[in-house]
């Protein structure tokens, strides 16, 4: 007998801690006035749509809120809502920009209530402890709360004013409080997600010769902090400082 034979045949189990890349954290700007989250409705144009037309009429299966500013995709033409909107399944008229082009009779587009921040070179939302503290053995440990937990992040994107998510935090971030007030969702490859009501900062934008522009916004929270742990069975916003 060889010492391969010797080997056992039951193999220990493998504890090396899973990686996740970094760069597949994605960041949302959640729709005004939602109430829930929509991720894949399907909205389609009910009567033909001609060229540099204003209006057009939408239904959905469910009943589905489609705010003012919206950018639904119809093939290869975007149209962008100019007023809120229920869209039924009979039917609801809403204003439009300008379409740039003819949406056929029956196209369909497919509308999601988070707005995917594009191509975002930074986006760190850092947690911190709003906490009365004292020193024991030693160590800093915590005693009572003060004002909770905080949240501060900056959003980074090589994408122009020409997107319409980089315009709406270019318009917040212009805007006095509480109008420059956003909730953004953080969505971590591992399952982590992070939901938080927040003040959009000033934009800074950044430009040189022979270099890529770049908007920069600040995200401060103003109100509500919730996460979520995705790969639970049936996963539920927790609320941070919930009573």
């Amino acid at each position: 007998m060889t010492l391969i034979d010797k080997l056992p045949d039951s193999l220990p189990a493998d504890n090396t801690p899973k990686t996740y890349a970094g760069t597949k954290l994605l960041t949302f700007l959640l729709a005004a006035g939602a109430t829930s989250i929509i991720t894949g409705a399907t909205i389609t144009n009910t009567t033909a749509v001609a060229k540099d037309a204003t209006t057009m009429t939408v239904s959905a299966t469910d009943s589905t809120f489609i705010p003012s500013g919206t950018v639904l995709t119809f093939g290869t033409t975007q149209v962008t809502t100019t007023a809120d909107v229920t869209a039924t399944a009979g039917g609801a008229a809403v204003a439009i920009k300008a379409a740039p082009a003819a949406i056929a009779l029956n196209a369909t587009a497919t509308y999601s209530n988070l707005l995917e921040v594009p191509t975002p070179e930074e986006s760190n939302p850092t947690l911190s402890d709003q906490e009365e503290t004292i020193n024991v053995h030693g160590r800093v440990t915590p005693i009572r709360s003060v004002n909770g937990k905080d949240l501060t992040a900056t959003i980074r994107t090589i994408a122009a004013i020409d997107d319409p998510v980089v315009e709406r935090l270019i318009t917040r971030g212009m805007s006095l409080s509480p109008n420059n007030r956003e909730r953004v969702l953080w969505l971590y490859p591992d399952g982590f997600a992070l939901l938080a009501t927040v003040n959009i900062g000033a934009p800074t934008r950044q430009a040189a010769p022979g270099g890529t522009q770049r908007v920069q916004v600040t995200a401060n929270l103003s109100g509500a902090l919730a996460w979520a742990n995705l790969n639970d069975t049936t996963p539920t916003w927790k609320e941070v400082n919930a009573q």
